[in-house]
């Protein structure tokens, strides 16, 4: 359709995307990446990112014919992409070599567990409670508070809680320990890295003169702000593409409120 080429065919400048299912945004997206790579001059590369392995993976497939300038794209999740970011540049940030990550709440609150063991304020909190039942849902909710934290590195940047600072700080610390890092963390030093290093947030910006983002509807704080310490104050290339109505992903703090945030902020199309 019309509207379909007038996204195909757009190279500079923010343009957000909003459609409902079975409209094609994920064809407009990959076809607009095809369309960057074989009609505009130039060495530089995509950057397009999703939420699912599944969705990347439908991506690299539908411009699997593309030939040698596939190697000037790169498709995958947000956090696959702060997973090499940090395996690569994560020194500056205390990151060293391909992060080990925790993914699994099993794993995660195990390391929790030992470092509340570990730990004489944690530990006198737990034994408050009056039964195992009581103790496992206080340790869930520790668990969940941390990842709400770490999920949200602008509004909770400052942690007024003294309680909520310790969990946070032991948990971390074992976490550290094992050299791991959990899923949360991919996100947060990535924002920390760009956000805390200037000249490397500019080097990602020149490597990578185009990004788009597919699924827009299930950004959370901690995506954006990712998004937001890459793009810097001037750069403007961006396309996201989505739809309010089917954002699935709330209970991880994602909202459509990121596609209305980024049209108004980036003064988007």
């Amino acid at each position: 359709s019309p509207q379909q080429i007038s996204v195909v065919s757009h190279v500079d400048g923010p343009l957000l995307v909003v459609a409902g299912p079975g409209s094609g945004k994920t064809r407009v997206l990959t076809e607009r990446i095809r369309s960057l790579l074989i009609n505009i001059p130039g060495h530089f590369r995509v950057l397009a990112l999703t939420f699912t392995n599944k969705a990347a993976d439908e991506m690299r497939e539908r411009l699997a014919d593309l030939g040698e300038a596939k190697q000037r794209m790169f498709i995958g999740t947000l956090h696959s992409f702060c997973t090499e970011m940090l395996a690569e540049r994560g020194k500056l940030v205390g990151v060293t070599g391909m992060p080990n990550i925790f993914e699994q709440f099993k794993d995660r609150k195990e390391i929790l567990l030992k470092a509340i063991e570990d730990d004489p304020l944690l530990k006198e909190e737990i034994d408050q409670e009056p039964d195992a039942k009581a103790r496992g849902r206080r340790v869930d909710g520790w668990l969940q508070t941390i990842s709400r934290i770490k999920a949200h590195p602008i509004s909770c940047a400052r942690i007024d809680d003294v309680l909520d600072q310790a969990v946070l700080e032991a948990y971390d610390a074992g976490l550290r320990s094992c050299n791991a890092y959990d899923f949360d963390d991919l996100l947060l030093l990535a924002y920390r890295l760009l956000n805390g290093n200037p000249k490397l947030a500019d080097f990602y910006r020149r490597f990578y003169k185009f990004v788009c983002i597919h699924e827009a509807q299930d950004l959370n704080e901690a995506q954006y702000a990712v998004l937001c310490a890459l793009c810097g104050d001037s750069f403007k290339n961006v396309l996201m593409v989505g739809d309010p109505k089917q954002s699935i992903y709330g209970f991880n703090t994602s909202s459509p409120e990121y596609m209305d945030r980024f049209r108004d902020e980036f003064g988007a199309k």
